[in-house]
């Protein structure tokens, strides 16, 4: 019996693979990722679930694959000589090339032995290791083959100068670059190599060509470039100087308050991530956060919402929480339910920012000139009219900050995107 036998017997077809967007991916509710989109789609083809299995690092992966726990190995997987020796190949479903990932000390080198007495990180049973040879045997010294970072982990480290360099997939590297600020990739250490999906050795010659025979098809209807754009929804679209910040907090304060924001969510049934992203927008994870304007804690709720929502102590982190989640609440549920759930929320967030008469204004600009009230990306373009003394007589509720109400909201998405992120890897771990 071939494994495609199996698969069909099961129903499904077990795909294993590291977290990223070229692979797989988990935003909240959806999914997303390159290859996650096209076994996807040739599941759905062929009457099959597809079965994601995430894994922290490849040597557990290639086990899982070699003993048939999963069917197929991705996560943007390089075909290599000796990963040929134990493993077979789908045809290439992208092309890649291996880079030097290095800190601003290092932008103008032109040679590999320039790197001398600096300290790399490279991740444990991944093709960069591979590569090892291409460093100077002193160089060797100072490269730490680790088993605990992921290749997010150690740029962020790069970013920091807590560490000199490390190898990185260059079409990886380039999604990172869009919102980690000082990434350099001088020098390109390998030649192009082919991506592709890889199984076991034996008993896989018909899955392979099942899957060979849909790469074909979807390649020459250009599905795949279909699955690349799509991921540009995910890619955080942040001013890099902001990033550093959010990374900075991530490390010292979200460890401490990270249990309340889960916990809080789990009792309310709200979005963790959302309630992370708004309330690291608010007071960047403070506990005891203090505006000049008298809003505290790590909702930043005013006293009269404080009071409103039952907060009796607004430094406490669960009533705040509580009382932030009950107040957007109370501004979702004013709005009209035939508006989606994802413009309802957006628009709730400018709401919960600077009031809901404001954004009712805003609403009506949006629709005095021929637009949408009810999307959001209509209706953001008409907050900033409220900053305007003249427009803002005209309305019932008068000026309003819309400007940064605007920000609020767009900044507040960015995030849950990035803690998405972080989730992923904490599940992971």
């Amino acid at each position: 019996m071939s494994q495609w036998d199996y698969i069909q017997k099961r129903g499904a077809l077990r795909y294993g693979t590291q977290t990223s967007l070229l692979s797989y991916f988990e935003d909240g509710s959806s999914r997303a990722g390159y290859e996650y989109q096209i076994l996807k789609s040739f599941c759905d083809s062929n009457g099959l679930k597809l079965e994601v299995i995430p894994y922290d690092n490849n040597g557990q992966l290639f086990n899982d694959l070699k003993s048939g726990i999963i069917d197929l190995a991705g996560g943007h997987l390089t075909v290599t000589k000796k990963r040929l020796e134990h493993f077979k190949f789908t045809q290439p479903i992208n092309n890649t090339s291996v880079s030097l990932v290095t800190h601003y000390d290092y932008r103008d080198i032109e040679d590999l032995s320039e790197l001398a007495g600096a300290t790399g990180y490279l991740i444990k049973g991944s093709s960069y290791v591979e590569l090892l040879n291409q460093f100077a045997a002193d160089q060797r010294d100072h490269i730490v083959i680790s088993e605990v970072h992921s290749l997010f982990d150690i740029i962020r480290e790069i970013n920091s100068k807590n560490i000199d360099f490390t190898l990185g997939d260059s079409e990886i590297i380039a999604i990172y670059q869009n919102f980690i600020p000082g990434l350099y990739t001088p020098i390109q250490v390998s030649n192009n190599q082919k991506v592709a999906l890889m199984a076991r050795r034996v008993q896989s010659d018909r899955l392979l060509q099942k899957l060979n025979q849909f790469i074909t098809e979807g390649q020459r209807l250009g599905l795949f470039e279909d699955y690349k754009q799509n991921l540009l929804h995910y890619i955080p679209d942040i001013d890099t100087a902001n990033t550093v910040t959010f990374f900075n907090k991530l490390k010292s304060n979200w460890p401490i308050v990270k249990h309340w924001v889960y916990e809080v969510a789990d009792e309310m049934g709200f979005d963790a991530m959302l309630l992370a992203a708004m309330s690291y927008q608010e007071s960047h994870w403070e506990l005891d956060a203090t505006s000049i304007t008298g809003v505290k804690g790590l909702m930043m709720l005013t006293r009269f919402t404080a009071k409103e929502m039952g907060v009796k102590d607004r430094i406490d982190p669960v009533q705040s929480l509580r009382g932030g989640i009950k107040y957007f609440r109370k501004m979702k549920n004013k709005l009209p339910q035939r508006i989606r759930d994802t413009d309802r929320t957006k628009l709730a967030l400018a709401a919960y920012n600077m009031g809901y008469g404001h954004l009712e204004d805003a609403r009506i600009l949006t629709q005095r000139q021929g637009k949408n009230p009810d999307l959001w990306n209509d209706v953001k373009n008409f907050l900033p009219q409220l900053n305007k003394p003249a427009v803002a007589k005209t309305l019932k509720h008068g000026a309003a900050d819309g400007k940064t109400a605007r920000t609020y909201v767009e900044n507040i998405m960015i995030y849950r995107k990035l803690m998405a992120w972080q989730q992923q890897k904490e599940k992971n771990n």
